[in-house]
Protein backbone atom coordinates (compact mmCIF):
# COMPACT_ATOMS: atom_id res chain seq x y z
CA UNK A 1 0.00 0.00 0.00
CA UNK A 2 2.95 2.32 0.67
CA UNK A 3 6.68 2.22 1.35
CA UNK A 4 8.18 3.27 4.66
CA UNK A 5 11.12 4.87 2.81
CA UNK A 6 8.90 7.87 2.11
CA UNK A 7 8.76 8.66 5.84
CA UNK A 8 12.17 10.37 5.81
CA UNK A 9 11.23 12.62 2.89
CA UNK A 10 7.61 13.56 3.46
CA UNK A 11 6.34 14.87 6.79
CA UNK A 12 3.04 16.32 5.57
CA UNK A 13 -0.09 14.44 4.56
CA UNK A 14 -3.13 15.76 2.74
CA UNK A 15 -6.22 13.98 4.03
CA UNK A 16 -9.60 13.81 2.31
CA UNK A 17 -12.66 11.76 3.20
CA UNK A 18 -16.10 11.14 1.76
CA UNK A 19 -18.88 10.64 4.28
CA UNK A 20 -22.60 10.12 4.78
CA UNK A 21 -22.86 13.07 7.18
CA UNK A 22 -21.18 16.21 8.39
CA UNK A 23 -20.99 15.56 12.14
CA UNK A 24 -17.87 14.18 13.80
CA UNK A 25 -19.49 10.74 14.18
CA UNK A 26 -20.51 10.50 10.52
CA UNK A 27 -20.18 7.24 8.59
CA UNK A 28 -17.04 7.39 6.45
CA UNK A 29 -17.38 6.08 2.89
CA UNK A 30 -13.75 6.44 1.83
CA UNK A 31 -10.42 7.85 2.92
CA UNK A 32 -7.71 9.26 0.66
CA UNK A 33 -4.33 10.52 1.86
CA UNK A 34 -1.15 11.67 0.11
CA UNK A 35 2.29 12.37 1.54
CA UNK A 36 3.86 15.57 0.22
CA UNK A 37 6.19 18.51 0.83
CA UNK A 38 5.07 22.11 0.76
CA UNK A 39 8.41 23.29 -0.60
CA UNK A 40 8.18 21.32 -3.87
CA UNK A 41 5.80 21.36 -6.82
CA UNK A 42 4.13 18.06 -7.65
CA UNK A 43 2.39 17.12 -10.88
CA UNK A 44 0.01 14.36 -11.92
CA UNK A 45 2.84 11.90 -12.54
CA UNK A 46 4.60 12.40 -9.20
CA UNK A 47 1.31 12.25 -7.31
CA UNK A 48 0.49 8.90 -8.89
CA UNK A 49 3.40 7.37 -6.96
CA UNK A 50 1.59 4.67 -4.97
CA UNK A 51 4.27 4.70 -2.26
CA UNK A 52 3.00 8.14 -1.21
CA UNK A 53 -0.72 7.44 -1.15
CA UNK A 54 -3.38 5.71 0.88
CA UNK A 55 -6.92 4.88 -0.27
CA UNK A 56 -9.64 2.73 1.20
CA UNK A 57 -13.41 2.28 0.92
CA UNK A 58 -14.92 1.41 4.30
CA UNK A 59 -17.66 -0.96 5.40
CA UNK A 60 -20.71 1.20 6.10
CA UNK A 61 -22.78 -1.33 8.04
CA UNK A 62 -19.97 -2.06 10.47
CA UNK A 63 -19.72 1.64 11.29
CA UNK A 64 -23.46 1.79 11.88
CA UNK A 65 -23.15 -0.99 14.44
CA UNK A 66 -20.53 1.14 16.20
CA UNK A 67 -22.99 4.01 16.45
CA UNK A 68 -21.74 6.13 13.58
CA UNK A 69 -24.49 8.04 11.79
CA UNK A 70 -25.78 8.85 8.31
CA UNK A 71 -27.50 12.13 7.55
CA UNK A 72 -30.49 12.10 5.11
CA UNK A 73 -29.48 15.46 3.62
CA UNK A 74 -25.99 14.18 2.83
CA UNK A 75 -27.38 10.96 1.33
CA UNK A 76 -29.64 13.10 -0.87
CA UNK A 77 -26.68 15.30 -1.82
CA UNK A 78 -24.83 12.24 -3.08
CA UNK A 79 -27.66 11.49 -5.51
CA UNK A 80 -26.90 14.76 -7.32
CA UNK A 81 -23.20 13.98 -7.80
CA UNK A 82 -21.61 12.51 -10.91
CA UNK A 83 -21.86 8.84 -11.79
CA UNK A 84 -18.10 8.48 -11.32
CA UNK A 85 -18.26 10.04 -7.86
CA UNK A 86 -21.15 7.76 -6.86
CA UNK A 87 -19.22 4.69 -7.98
CA UNK A 88 -17.81 4.56 -4.44
CA UNK A 89 -21.15 3.04 -3.40
CA UNK A 90 -20.50 0.12 -5.75
CA UNK A 91 -17.13 -0.71 -4.26
CA UNK A 92 -16.90 -3.37 -1.58
CA UNK A 93 -16.21 -1.81 1.79
CA UNK A 94 -13.13 -3.03 3.61
CA UNK A 95 -13.09 -4.10 7.25
CA UNK A 96 -12.89 -0.81 9.14
CA UNK A 97 -10.60 -2.08 11.90
CA UNK A 98 -8.02 -3.07 9.30
CA UNK A 99 -8.33 0.24 7.44
CA UNK A 100 -7.84 2.25 10.62
CA UNK A 101 -4.80 0.17 11.59
CA UNK A 102 -3.25 0.60 8.13
CA UNK A 103 -3.89 4.35 8.16
CA UNK A 104 -2.26 4.56 11.59
CA UNK A 105 0.90 3.00 10.16
CA UNK A 106 0.77 5.35 7.15
CA UNK A 107 0.62 8.37 9.46
CA UNK A 108 3.12 7.07 12.02
CA UNK A 109 6.07 9.36 11.20
CA UNK A 110 4.03 12.25 9.86
CA UNK A 111 4.29 15.64 11.57
CA UNK A 112 1.37 17.45 9.96
CA UNK A 113 -2.01 16.34 8.61
CA UNK A 114 -3.91 18.79 6.42
CA UNK A 115 -7.69 18.66 6.15
CA UNK A 116 -10.27 20.65 4.23
CA UNK A 117 -10.81 21.69 6.96
CA UNK A 118 -9.22 20.20 10.00
CA UNK A 119 -12.51 20.26 11.93
CA UNK A 120 -14.07 18.04 9.26
CA UNK A 121 -11.66 15.53 7.71
CA UNK A 122 -9.20 15.39 10.63
CA UNK A 123 -11.85 15.44 13.35
CA UNK A 124 -13.97 12.72 11.74
CA UNK A 125 -10.95 10.47 11.18
CA UNK A 126 -9.85 10.96 14.79
CA UNK A 127 -13.37 10.03 15.91
CA UNK A 128 -13.19 6.92 13.73
CA UNK A 129 -9.89 5.99 15.38
CA UNK A 130 -11.52 6.34 18.80
CA UNK A 131 -14.47 4.15 17.83
CA UNK A 132 -12.11 1.41 16.74
CA UNK A 133 -9.74 1.76 19.73
CA UNK A 134 -6.77 2.93 17.66
CA UNK A 135 -4.45 5.72 18.80
CA UNK A 136 -4.28 8.67 16.40
CA UNK A 137 -0.51 8.89 15.76
CA UNK A 138 -0.22 12.62 14.96
CA UNK A 139 0.22 15.21 17.72
CA UNK A 140 -2.72 17.60 18.03
CA UNK A 141 -0.49 20.55 17.06
CA UNK A 142 0.02 18.88 13.68
CA UNK A 143 -3.60 19.20 12.55
CA UNK A 144 -3.61 21.89 9.86
CA UNK A 145 -6.36 23.46 7.79
CA UNK A 146 -6.17 24.01 4.03
CA UNK A 147 -8.98 26.57 4.31
CA UNK A 148 -6.79 28.75 6.54
CA UNK A 149 -4.00 28.71 3.95
CA UNK A 150 -6.59 29.56 1.30
CA UNK A 151 -7.82 32.52 3.33
CA UNK A 152 -4.29 33.89 3.75
CA UNK A 153 -3.57 33.36 0.05
CA UNK A 154 -6.70 35.25 -0.96
CA UNK A 155 -6.05 38.01 1.57
CA UNK A 156 -2.56 38.64 0.18
CA UNK A 157 -3.95 38.68 -3.36
CA UNK A 158 -6.77 40.97 -2.15
CA UNK A 159 -9.37 38.66 -3.65
CA UNK A 160 -12.96 39.71 -3.03
CA UNK A 161 -13.94 36.16 -2.09
CA UNK A 162 -11.74 34.35 0.40
CA UNK A 163 -12.25 30.81 -0.96
CA UNK A 164 -10.58 30.98 -4.40
CA UNK A 165 -7.76 28.51 -4.98
CA UNK A 166 -5.25 28.48 -7.83
CA UNK A 167 -6.13 26.45 -10.90
CA UNK A 168 -3.98 23.33 -11.12
CA UNK A 169 -3.45 20.88 -13.96
CA UNK A 170 -4.85 17.67 -12.55
CA UNK A 171 -7.28 15.15 -14.01
CA UNK A 172 -9.41 13.29 -11.51
CA UNK A 173 -12.89 12.60 -10.25
CA UNK A 174 -14.38 15.24 -7.99
CA UNK A 175 -15.46 13.73 -4.65
CA UNK A 176 -13.14 10.78 -5.06
CA UNK A 177 -11.19 10.96 -1.80
CA UNK A 178 -7.77 10.18 -3.26
CA UNK A 179 -8.19 12.40 -6.33
CA UNK A 180 -9.36 15.28 -4.14
CA UNK A 181 -6.38 14.82 -1.82
CA UNK A 182 -3.97 14.93 -4.77
CA UNK A 183 -5.58 18.07 -6.17
CA UNK A 184 -5.43 19.72 -2.77
CA UNK A 185 -1.70 18.93 -2.50
CA UNK A 186 -1.07 20.85 -5.73
CA UNK A 187 -3.26 23.72 -4.55
CA UNK A 188 -1.43 23.94 -1.22
CA UNK A 189 1.99 23.87 -2.91
CA UNK A 190 0.93 26.53 -5.41
CA UNK A 191 -0.38 28.84 -2.68
CA UNK A 192 2.72 28.29 -0.55
CA UNK A 193 5.10 29.09 -3.40
CA UNK A 194 3.17 32.29 -4.15
CA UNK A 195 3.36 33.38 -0.51
CA UNK A 196 7.08 32.60 -0.30
CA UNK A 197 7.92 34.53 -3.44
CA UNK A 198 10.50 33.88 -6.21
CA UNK A 199 13.64 34.07 -4.04
CA UNK A 200 12.52 31.08 -1.95
CA UNK A 201 12.87 28.75 -4.92
CA UNK A 202 15.97 30.41 -6.31
CA UNK A 203 14.23 31.93 -9.30
CA UNK A 204 15.30 35.19 -10.87
CA UNK A 205 13.49 38.29 -9.63
CA UNK A 206 11.67 38.82 -12.92
CA UNK A 207 10.48 35.28 -13.15
CA UNK A 208 7.27 34.06 -11.53
CA UNK A 209 7.68 30.56 -10.02
CA UNK A 210 3.92 30.20 -9.79
CA UNK A 211 2.10 30.08 -13.15
CA UNK A 212 -1.24 30.16 -11.33
CA UNK A 213 -0.67 33.37 -9.38
CA UNK A 214 -2.08 35.71 -11.99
Amino acid sequence: MFKKSTDKVYHDVMLDIETLGTDTDAVVLSIGAVKFRLDTRDNQETLDDESRSFYAVLDVEDQGRRGRKSDPDTVEWWQAQSRKARSVFNEEGQEVQGVVAALSVFLKNVRRVWGNGNMFDNAIVQSLFEDYDEDYPVHYTGDLDLRTLTYIFNSIKKAFKRTIRPAVKFKGTEHNALDDAKRQVMEAQSMFSFLQGPKYYGYERNRDPNPYSK
